[in-house]
């Protein structure tokens, strides 16, 4: 194998790699702004005050 197609085979191994990288620190950020976003969907949700509320069901009306 001669110098330069060595050096055109590193250089497309380094640009796919970055490209690898990059992609997956996409993914990785959406990742995390999705369980930001859960997080946030989760502590805006109320408990129910009433603890007997759902327990009963009435078949009578």
């Amino acid at each position: 194998m001669d110098i330069t197609s060595l050096s055109t085979s590193l250089s497309r191994q380094s640009v796919q790699q970055s490209a690898s990288l990059q992609v997956q620190k996409m993914a990785m950020d959406g990742a995390k702004e999705q369980g930001a976003d859960l997080a946030r969907m989760m502590e805006s949700t109320r408990a129910i005050t009433d603890p007997a509320l759902g327990s009963r069901v009435d078949i009578l009306a």
